[in-house]
């Protein structure tokens, strides 16, 4: 049995619907489907007047099982986190989970230093708050790999 990344909301372990679909009837119910590996006994019905306009909308949602982009460890798409993104999020219908919920948090901080960084870096007088803000922004986004040159990370501890 496959060990998956925890998801806080939805656990590691496929959510069973208690609804009965044809492996035909999952396939047919969104094109990509048939390339994936889901769990059938997850299916869940979609609104699909909720859904952004698609050509080809989702009528049902299938936890799906995928592999971590970033940390490579194996995680559930799941179909009630699918139906949130495409029904109330508003999401694109053909985007998809690439990384896991640990790695997706970490990427949103990391965007969320680099705003910090960017809005700093460019003010001509910041306070002594700020300034200690900055460093540790940058120290951070250094750590991450996403400041590449440790001069620049120097540069702004001097300040």
């Amino acid at each position: 049995m496959t060990n998956y990344v925890n998801h806080p909301r939805y656990g590691s372990e496929p959510i069973l619907s208690g609804n009965s679909y044809t492996k035909q009837e999952i396939e047919n119910a969104f094109w990509w489907y048939k390339s994936v590996r889901y769990f059938p006994e997850t299916a869940i019905p979609a609104v699909i007047e909720k859904q952004c306009d698609s050509l080809y909308p989702r009528q049902l949602y299938v936890d799906i099982e995928e592999q971590c982009v970033d940390c490579h460890r194996a995680f559930i798409f799941f179909a009630k986190e699918q139906q949130y993104w495409f029904e109330e999020l508003k999401f694109w219908i053909d985007a998809h989970a690439i990384k896991c919920f640990e790695c997706r948090k970490k990427s949103r901080a990391i965007n969320q230093l680099q705003i910090i960084y960017a809005n700093l870096i460019i003010k001509e007088h910041i306070t002594f708050e700020e300034t200690q803000l900055l460093k540790s922004s940058a120290q951070q986004l250094f750590e991450s790999g996403v400041i590449k040159k440790i001069n620049k990370v120097n540069a702004i501890r001097k300040m």
